[in-house]
């Protein structure tokens, strides 16, 4: 019996107490119960889907967002398609992202955090507790693939019918079976899933120097927040609560070795912001020849292509390397969404969107029940029709540090304006988003503030009550 025939009526409730709690109409919540509404296209056969997972690209390392990065294949993919300026992942950190990911659930549900995966393995894999959008696709026929970093073991344990884990950080082998897949795919065969997951831009940095004299002359810039340390306080802390641990912060000139710990000055982190560039520019060539490879083989214009990443990645903005903390940098990925079947091209949405969201999103895409404990909003209406109707009032995140266990760590509400953030040892802070948009001022203390204070508050403990967050929040005043 599939996971979708044994939802309780437990899970329906909590469902609709979820939607109901992000502001959705009655009607939105008719529409969400229900399998996705009749396309223009319905008549088609489902589309095909290439999930591309990058590991470690922060929001601004793209071309379309910032020129002088060299990513001409994604920037056309992307302008082609629709571009999410304001998407944001369940946990900034890679294996509890990708648990989150492949479930549709926040880690705090499918029990894996920081780099334990764990608890997806015992829910998912052992007791099958959950099921994976590869297992909810693949009973619908679909025939799945995955290759790259898994981070959560063997693929083909948790829903894929193909594929594996690759280690390889050049990610050539994983596009070279990317390419020998799509080739095996009859056009009117099954429909697929790909998941395709590159180590780039991750550490350490292995780009040829073609890609590395792509930025020789380069007019690179620290940003406005770049510190050579990290200010004191618990809101920058990256390992357990109550440490201040600081992870891959300085880097050599090889991009091989990573001491522990700041500082490290301007000159440094432009070196590394070098590299960096560099091993996302030879990741656009490696996804050009993926999307020809789509064209040649008569896939493209029946398959939704997805591109974001597990987390972000500080570039000594706040003093800070890597990512775990709820700044923008670290929480904040570049996402598009290419697909034919678009109501809209070139454009590009200002809604807060959450990497739960892909889930209910594939699955309404493909005509596939959704199951109705999903904590994220499909995205198909928007797609489809290009309704301008608010997605959600709010955005939230978690995240542990490294030797973290579940409840741990920071949490995170974000709306349009605002950013509230519980540290790890319970500290408030409040970021106005329009006026501090580098998050360099906490206005949490502010009297002016105590409204907008206690909202942010009062969101951040609904959706710790869906999610089942039995911690503590600090004394209210």
């Amino acid at each position: 019996m599939s996971r979708a025939k044994r939802v309780t009526g437990e899970n329906i409730i909590a469902r609709r107490s979820f939607l109901k709690g992000v502001g959705l109409s009655g009607a939105a919540l008719a529409l969400e119960s229900t399998s996705h509404a009749k396309a223009p296209c319905s008549k088609k056969r489902p589309p095909n889907f290439v999930f591309i997972l990058t590991d470690d690209q922060t929001r601004r390392a793209i071309g379309y967002t910032t020129p002088v990065v060299q990513t001409p294949n994604l920037d056309r993919l992307a302008r082609d398609g629709m571009i999410f300026d304001n998407a944001y992942v369940a946990t900034p950190i890679c294996a509890a992202s990708r648990a989150s990911m492949l479930t549709g659930l926040c880690p705090q549900q499918h029990e894996s955090v920081a780099l334990d995966g764990s608890g997806f393995l015992r829910n998912v894999v052992h007791a099958k507790r959950f099921q994976t959008i590869a297992h909810r696709l693949a009973d619908a026929g679909y025939t799945t693939a995955f290759c790259g970093k898994s981070h959560l073991g063997d693929p083909k344990a948790y829903g894929f019918q193909q594929g594996e884990e690759m280690n390889d950080r050049t990610d050539n082998p994983t596009f070279a079976f990317a390419a020998r897949f799509l080739a095996q795919q009859q056009a009117d065969a099954a429909p697929f899933l790909l998941w395709v997951a590159p180590h780039q831009p991750h550490v350490p940095l292995l780009p040829e120097q073609q890609w590395l004299d792509l930025y020789k002359d380069a007019d690179l810039r620290v940003a406005p927040n770049f510190r050579e340390s990290p200010p004191p306080g618990s809101l920058y802390n990256q390992g357990v609560p109550g440490e201040m641990y600081y992870r891959d912060s300085t880097f050599t000139k090889n991009y091989h070795d990573l001491p522990a710990g700041p500082p490290r000055n301007k000159e440094t982190i432009l070196d590394l912001t070098r590299a960096y560039y560099a091993a996302i520019s030879r990741l656009d060539g490696q996804v050009g020849e993926l999307v020809a490879q789509l064209k040649a083989t008569g896939h493209y214009e029946n398959t939704v292509i997805i591109y974001l990443s597990d987390n972000g990645y500080f570039l000594g903005n706040h003093g800070l390397g890597n990512k775990i903390t709820m700044h923008e940098e670290s929480v904040g990925v570049p996402m598009f969404i290419h697909w034919s079947g678009l109501a809209k091209t070139h454009c590009r949405s200002a809604e807060l969107v959450s990497s739960l969201d892909l889930y209910p999103t594939i699955l309404d895409l493909a005509g596939v029940p959704k199951p109705g404990y999903l904590p994220g909003v499909s995205l198909a209406r928007m797609l489809k029709y290009g309704t301008k109707r608010p997605l959600r009032p709010y955005v939230t995140s978690e995240c542990v540090g490294v030797g973290g266990k579940t409840g741990m760590g920071h949490r995170m509400v974000r709306t349009r304006r605002w950013k509230y953030i519980l540290t790890d040892t319970n500290e408030e802070v409040l970021f106005d988003e329009l006026k501090d948009p580098f998050e360099l001022d906490n206005v949490a203390a502010k009297k002016e503030n105590r409204p907008e204070l206690s909202r942010m508050r009062w969101r951040l403990h609904e959706w710790m009550t869906k999610v089942g967050d039995n911690r503590r929040l600090p004394h209210r005043a």
